[in-house]
């Protein structure tokens, strides 16, 4: 009796595999965005500490590596559910590339938030330049609520 769960078992988890070999090199390259990405942010970190000594410590924590490996089980699961889309609902279409799809998106997405990093609290010509269409993060690695800031702000606007 074990001995034929035992074999159901890795037929199943071969099954699971097979499947998720097709998706491998997907999950490869979004996981080096996710990582380039870490790297941007915490070298984004070490400007705003350079820059500003008394703004953060500079360094990883490691709260946010539970949103790191949220992000990476978010996207593995989207790029797996594609890919079943694509090879076994919707069939009639012969290969949306789904998969391709949303690898795609998601990496724009990371590359726009590296740029976004690389350009904050940056001096360079170029980072002025980028920083008249996107955000600047650096705010994110002073410790104060911004929040608060605004509200005292919007305070003295109204006095006035």
């Amino acid at each position: 009796m074990g001995s034929s769960i035992a074999k159901w078992g890795f037929a199943l988890m071969g099954g699971i595999a097979a499947v998720l070999l097709n998706t491998a090199i997907f999950l490869v390259v979004c996981t080096i965005a996710i990582c380039m990405d870490c790297y941007t942010a915490w070298a984004l970190s070490k400007r705003v500490k350079n820059r500003y000594p008394k703004s953060n410590d500079g360094k990883f924590k490691s709260k946010y590596a539970n949103k790191i490996f949220g992000t990476m089980a978010k996207i593995y699961s989207l790029i797996l559910l594609a890919y079943l889309l694509d090879h076994y609902v919707l069939i009639m279409f012969d290969g949306l590339f789904l998969s391709n799809f949303v690898t795609g998106i998601f990496c724009a997405i990371q590359i726009w938030s590296m740029l976004e990093n690389e350009s904050s609290c940056n001096g360079s010509r170029w980072a002025k330049v980028m920083q008249k269409i996107m955000v600047d993060k650096a705010s994110r690695h002073f410790d104060i609520d911004l929040s608060e800031l605004e509200t005292k702000e919007q305070e003295t606007d109204g006095n006035n």
